[in-house]
Order: structure tokens, then C-alpha cells, then sequence
């Protein structure tokens, strides 16, 4: 092909850029292409795009990516990738493999992952950035009885300095014998004390599971259990089933907290579209809105939590139980600050056919405003299908209302994050 002076001095600048920015401290990778026939000497030359980050253009150099131990790497995605034909073993495990690095979705999809005893699509994160990033389809099933913890994001984070945001889970699940999360199974430092913020996170359609035998452990939407751990939450929707097939709690958000965690969440609206469900053959089962059991410190502001917390009991001749649940907090720790906290249609249930099985009073939002701590009787407290209008929102939620991130579902009542 034969191309004019002019269009070879423009490639040899642009190549001559691109490597700088490759190189350099900017760490920008550019992509183009070069077109033309050579029998006319007619060239074509197509700008593309800059990168802050290596780009990721297939499913192989993704899982390369998530392969690579302590990888500190910056990484863009540069398109969607489906995973509906990549099946281990092309996925080599990540169980054990820390990611240390940062990678931005670029507002691109992740979807139709398959996995089996995997922690999830990542194993663990360290002082890890991950954002930008919509999965769809993401189905985590861990079968194997050890002490791995698992989330559909990754199975653990340590480490400082991590940031989670602008992401998006849905039409997906998460099954594990011992811990699960939403997003992070286990937020807990090698040593020391982990730091994370996580920020604009919506789960939706997804199912999240767990089953460990100790109450101090929990199953939640967006973490399964913290340790030691501050965390900043903001702007959190969660619209799933959250399940624990033990002893162990469940929160909207976050299934436990362990002492020496310190946790705030602002702007969060849970949606328990189907079922919160801690059961239990002889012992209590904590049920919490925001957290099922808190033994750290947590503040609350701007939470609305609408639909059913379940507390079952398996042995229906069990008499010493009791349902501890609560709008925010199951059993535990109180908020030290909980600011415009208010829940819509909440039933709080326990197994009907065992009168004896109570509910624990002392655990409820005292402004629940209506709410009556007894049995499984159901009082709605605002009634979200006729009261709940945009107007209704902006005068009580002007923290969420005013965000551009949140708009107003009027089949559910609801604010809920953007897509």
C-alpha cells in the first residue's frame, strides 16, 4: 500500500505520541487503524481511542489479568465481554490470587460467568480500585467445605486504601457453605486495619446465600461480614434475596460486623423484594434492614428499607427462641447515629405455627411508626403503593432526591440508582 508523505509524518507523530503515553507517567494506551489500497496509493486512517490504563479487548487477557498474583497493574475495559463458552479450566483458579491494582469498566458489561468453587471474579482484593463495571449474569457456586469466603465481585478484601464504585450486579448469584456477600464476602486486613469506600452500587434480581454455623458471621447484599474494617458506604440500592441456611445473621447490607469495625452508610434504599431469611433448629437468628448483627460501630443516615424480614425456625416445638430483628440493626450494637431511617411495608415473620416464638421488641427502630413488635402480625408503616409519590420523597429524602445518581421508580414507589 502506498501512502502520501504527509499521512506517514501524521503516523510516525501519532507513534511517536503513542509511546510516550504508553511509557510515560500518563500510562494512556491509544488504539487506531490504518486502511488503503494498494494499487491507488489511497490510505484510510482511523483515529481511535485513549486509554488511561491497558486496555482489556478479550475475555483471554481479562482472565490473564485476574490470573496474575499482586498484580498492580491499571487496566480499561475497552468492550463488553461474555463468558457464555469460558469455562474452567481456561479460568485458572483465583482463590489464593491477590489483585492489588485498578481496573475501570468503562461503563462496560461482564457477563454470563459460570463459576464452581471459585470466590468469585476476583479472588482477593488488596488496596484494589474497581469501578465503572456492570456484571450481568454472574453466578458464583461454592460447593466445598473449607473457610473460603465468597462474593460475586471477589471472595475477600484487605488491605487500605480500596475503592469500590459506580457499579452495577445484576440477574446474578452467589451460593457458599460459609460466607457470602453481594459484592465482597469478607471484608477482613491480613493485619491491622483495612480501609474502603464504596460508593454508587446497585444489586438487583440477584440471589445471595450463605450457611456457617456462628451468628457473629453473617450473609449480606453488599458485604457478608466485616473485621476490622473501616468502611464508607454512600448511595446503595439493593433489591435481592439474601438467605442463611444457619446460624449465622443477614443484613440488607451487610450480614455482620465483627468488633473493631467502623462502618457508615448514607443513602441506601433496600428493597427486600423477596425474603430476608435466617433460620435455625433451637437458636436466635438475627434479621437486620442495614446489618443483622453489629458488634463494631455503625452510622446510618437517609436508609429506607420496604418489604419482609423472615425468621424461621425449623423446630416447630422450639419454645426458647426469639426473632431479633430490626429496621437497621438485628441484634448487637445501636447505631451510634442513625439520621431519617424509615421503613415502608415491612412484615416482619416468624414460623406461624408456634405462638411461643416471639419477636424481640427491643431491637426495633423506635420510629418505626406504627410498627408493632409482636408475633408475626403485619402492619404497614407507610403504605408505599398510595403515599409514597415523588413529592413524598422530596420532602423526606432531599439527600437522595437532590443526587442525580437516583430517580424516582413509580411502579415500585421507590428512588433507585440509575442504570
Amino acid at each position: 500500500m502506498i501512502i502520501s508523505r504527509t499521512k506517514k509524518h501524521i503516523i510516525v507523530f501519532l507513534l511517536v505520541i503513542n509511546m510516550l503515553f504508553s511509557t510515560g507517567m500518563s500510562f494512556a494506551y491509544w488504539a487506531s487503524s490504518l486502511s488503503g489500497n494498494q494499487n491507488t496509493g489511497d490510505g484510510e486512517l482511523t483515529l481511535g481511542d485513549w486509554y488511561d490504563g491497558i486496555p482489556i479487548f478479550t475475555t483471554e487477557e481479562f482472565i490473564n489479568v485476574i490470573t496474575t498474583p499482586n498484580n498492580t497493574n491499571t487496566y480499561v475495559l475497552a468492550r463488553d465481554l461474555d463468558f457464555q463458552n469460558i469455562t474452567p479450566p481456561e479460568w485458572t483458579q483465583t482463590k489464593d490470587i491477590i489483585f492489588q491494582g485498578s481496573l475501570d469498566g468503562n461503563d462496560k458489561t461482564i457477563s454470563n460467568v459460570s463459576l464452581t468453587d471459585y470466590r468469585g471474579i476476583f479472588g482477593i482484593l488488596d488496596g484494589a480500585t474497581i469501578r465503572n463495571l456492570t456484571l450481568d449474569g454472574v453466578n458464583i457456586n461454592y460447593t466445598l467445605t473449607d473457610n473460603y469466603t465468597v462474593g460475586i465481585l471477589a471472595g475477600r478484601m484487605q488491605g487500605t486504601g480500596n475503592v469500590i464504585e459506580n457499579i452495577r450486579i445484576r440477574n446474578s448469584s452467589v451460593t457458599n457453605t460459609i460466607l457470602s456477600g453481594g459484592v465482597i464476602g469478607f471484608a477482613s486486613p491480613a493485619s491491622g486495619t483495612g480501609t474502603a469506600t464504596m460508593s454508587n452500587i446497585k444489586v438487583q434480581n440477584t440471589s445471595i446465600t450463605g450457611a456457617f454455623a456462628n451468628a457473629a458471621y453473617g450473609t449480606g447484599g453488599i458485604i457478608g461480614t466485616v473485621n476490622a474494617f473501616n468502611i464508607s458506604l454512600s448511595d446503595i440500592y439493593v433489591e435481592a434475596t439474601i438467605t442463611s441456611n444457619a446460624i449465622s445473621s443477614v443484613g440488607g447490607i451487610i450480614g455482620a460486623s465483627l468488633a473493631g469495625s467502623t462502618i457508615s452508610v448514607t443513602r441506601a434504599v433496600v428493597f427486600a423484594n423477596s425474603r430476608f431469611r435466617a433460620w435455625s433448629s433451637d437458636a436466635n437468628v438475627f434479621v437486620g434492614g442495614v446489618i443483622g448483627r453489629n458488634q463494631g460501630s455503625i452510622s446510618i443516615s437517609d436508609f429506607m428499607l420496604t418489604g419482609q424480614l423472615d425468621g424461621f425456625v425449623t423446630n416447630p416445638n422450639n419454645n426458647n427462641y426469639t426473632m431479633r430483628a430490626g429496621v437497621t440493626v438485628g441484634v448487637g450494637n445501636a447505631p451510634t447515629t442513625q439520621t431519617n431511617v424509615r421503613s415502608s411495608q415491612i412484615t416482619l415473620y416468624r414460623r406461624a405455627n408456634n405462638p411461643a416464638v416471639l419477636i424481640n421488641s427491643q431491637t426495633l427502630y423506635e420510629k418505626m411508626t406504627g410498627q408493632k413488635p409482636a408475633y408475626s402480625t403485619t402492619v404497614y408503616i407507610q403504605s408505599r403503593s398510595t403515599t409514597m409519590t415523588n413529592a413524598w420523597w422530596t420532602t423526606n429524602y432531599s439527600a437522595i432526591t437532590s443526587s442525580s445518581l437516583w430517580s424516582y421508580n413509580a411502579t415500585t414507589r421507590l428512588y433507585e440508582l440509575n442504570n
